[in-house]
């Protein structure tokens, strides 16, 4: 559904007459930003692809929009002797405190994501072939599931019942014990979200009627991009036993990460194709 509102809007905006058909490649850093009180998440490269236009108002400024896909990679670990607390219901309906004590846990995790960008461009001569560009704007991001792949040494899964003030640490058939070499995929919903966009460079003349692209990019969402909640733990609990423990991952529990926003820089390169010369001042 996102993807076709997405390429509905691009479709719409096209019916406008381009003066410039552009084709772009972009990487650098980009992924989710998070602010944890209980890890550290590193940004790794991504990469995207694009196609756009620009409608020149005269010889500086234009607007810009298109379609761009961008893939995301994040890299995220807890800090170690954190221990993750949720509230469950055992196999005897009995509510108690579900413990989970990780050493080495770690998270690899990357979506894909569709941005449809609506810019403000500014461009002025620097020599005869070569021109100056400022764009600044907005994006819509549209992001794909996030897939995420979990991993620790050691997982240690714990059941506190304050009824009793009864700790249960090893009773593996009942969700109860130590996993070693714990390793396990998951998936997570992301929210769109809006993006603050600026870009500049230099553009050259190749043709009369091409012109390459050469700068950087920067985008920054003002929201989370996580669902999450207060009491969701990082591997879900199983009264049936400890064997095949199922990650939930760290980005659906807000006291883990208090904020999830996109960020994205590096470079970028276009090919402008253009349809009409720009109108004389």
């Amino acid at each position: 559904m996102k993807i076709k509102i997405a390429i509905a809007i691009f479709l719409l905006c096209s019916s406008i007459k381009a003066q410039e058909i552009s084709i772009n490649l972009s990487g650098g850093p980009s992924g989710i930003l998070y602010e944890s009180s209980e890890g550290n998440g590193n940004l790794k490269t991504g990469g995207g692809l694009g196609i756009g236009y620009t409608y020149f108002l005269n010889n500086h400024w234009g607007i810009n929009t298109g379609i761009d896909v961008f893939y995301n990679q994040n890299a995220f670990k807890l800090k170690e002797g954190t221990t993750i607390n949720s509230y469950e219901v055992d196999d005897q309906m009995t509510a108690f405190e579900y413990r989970v004590s990780p050493k080495n846990y770690q998270e690899k995790q990357h979506f894909v994501s569709l941005a449809i960008p609506v810019l403000l461009q500014y461009r002025t001569a620097m020599s005869s072939q070569s021109q100056w560009y400022l764009g600044f704007g907005g994006k819509v991001l549209f992001p794909g599931k996030q897939t995420i792949k979990a991993s620790a040494d050691e997982l240690q899964l714990s059941g506190y019942y304050p009824d009793m003030d009864l700790l249960v640490e090893n009773l593996p058939s009942h969700g109860f014990g130590k996993v070693n070499n714990w390793q396990d995929n998951t998936s997570a919903d992301l929210k769109t979200s809006l993006l603050v966009s600026l870009e500049t460079g230099l553009t050259f003349k190749l043709k009369e009627n091409l012109q390459l692209y050469t700068g950087i990019f920067a985008d920054y969402g003002f929201s989370d991009l996580a669902k999450n909640t207060e009491n969701t733990n990082i591997v879900l609990y199983d009264p049936n036993g400890i064997e095949n423990t199922q990650a939930n991952g760290i980005s659906g529990n807000k006291t883990l990460v208090q904020k999830s926003n996109y960020f994205s820089a590096g470079l970028q390169v276009k090919l402008g194709f253009s349809l009409k010369k720009a109108k004389e001042n």
